[in-house]
């Protein structure tokens, strides 16, 4: 709410800053305004905000406020002498307004505002001080938004390269991210490093985070998945890429560790090129007999009292496993 009153106090209240947005070179009035806010059910009252803005000399009327913000639009625009009443909605909320001149060098604008459910009264007071170029407040305006564009631009550029990397398409299509960080999700899924960081993904429930399951990454991108895995695999063994075979491909880490991890101990350990992928290859068993004991149905299937040892059993068979294939 605060957010949204102080912008609105900017761009609603001093109600002559917009026309500095016409096209032609004018000359301008140097305007002080300054703006005060409180919430009457609350008892709050916030700090007056000062600012200056300068606005072509022949601006009137809080209409001329509608080229000035794209995001708020005005309606029921109510004249009379030296006097203006308006309606105005905006994204995050909506109010009404009334503006009076006092002489041809100050004005004061009522307004009170409702957003996030919450009403909030803003008085602005403006006073002429002086002369000023109103092309020149328009090409600074413009700088300004462009620069303020432009940063929101690598904002957003450096969000969806970060869920791009990350290997996570829901992200990308919270975000509307552009088809470049599709493709780039994609080129990184295609490569030894990606696909073996989706392999391992288990589904969580959380749909963002499920998005970057294996089959869900392969629908994503339009690749068949096991497809892509035997294409990695294949080059992976032609290489000997331990780390990779390990983490994604089952035949042939097995087939590893069966000739290079079963059966040793302290006294005749693995060749050391071998010694990492053993006990990770071992770990991931001993976690692969744990989730498969705790699985939905396994205690049913062994008969009663099974549940309450599954856990032990799981246990009891990883550090078999860890003894077969290290010794310890």
């Amino acid at each position: 709410m605060r957010r949204f009153a102080f912008a609105l106090s900017f761009s609603l209240a001093s109600l002559l800053v917009a026309a500095a947005s016409a096209e032609a070179a004018e000359p301008g009035s140097l305007w002080q305004v300054e703006t005060a806010m409180e919430m009457p059910g609350m008892n709050m009252k916030m700090p007056a905000q000062r600012h200056e803005v300068c606005s072509p000399k022949s601006a009137e009327g809080p209409e001329s406020l509608a080229g000035g913000d794209s995001e708020c639009t005005m309606s029921n625009v109510q004249r009379s002498p030296g006097k203006f009443s308006f309606d105005v909605q905006c994204p995050d909320g909506q109010g009404h307004g009334e503006m009076s001149f006092e002489g041809q060098n100050a004005y004061t604008s009522t307004m009170t505002i409702t957003a996030d459910g919450q009403t909030m009264k803003m008085v602005t007071h403006g006073r002429r001080i002086g002369d000023c170029d109103a092309s020149a407040a328009k090409r600074q305006a413009a700088a300004i938004q462009s620069q303020a564009q432009a940063q929101a631009d690598q904002g957003m550029a450096q969000m969806c390269g970060s869920m791009a990397d990350a290997l996570l398409p829901g992200s990308l299509e919270t975000a509307r991210c552009g088809p470049q960080y599709k493709d780039a999700l994609c080129k990184k899924f295609a490569t030894r490093p990606g696909f073996g960081e989706v392999a391992g993904r288990q589904p969580t429930g959380q749909a963002v985070l499920d998005s970057g399951t294996l089959p869900e990454v392969a629908r994503f991108c339009g690749v068949d998945g096991e497809g892509l895995r035997v294409k990695l695999c294949g080059e992976a063994s032609r290489g000997e890429d331990l780390d990779f075979l390990g983490r994604a491909c089952p035949e042939q880490g097995r087939a590893i560790a069966q000739r290079e991890c079963a059966g040793r101990s302290f006294s005749s350990p693995p060749a050391e090129r071998y010694r990492e992928f053993c006990a990770n290859y071992a770990r991931e068993m001993m976690q692969g007999s744990g989730r498969a004991q705790a699985a939905p149905g396994d205690a049913g299937s062994s008969g009663s009292g099974a549940g309450s040892s599954a856990p032990g059993r799981a246990v009891e068979e990883g550090a078999k496993k860890l003894k077969g294939l290290l010794g310890f």
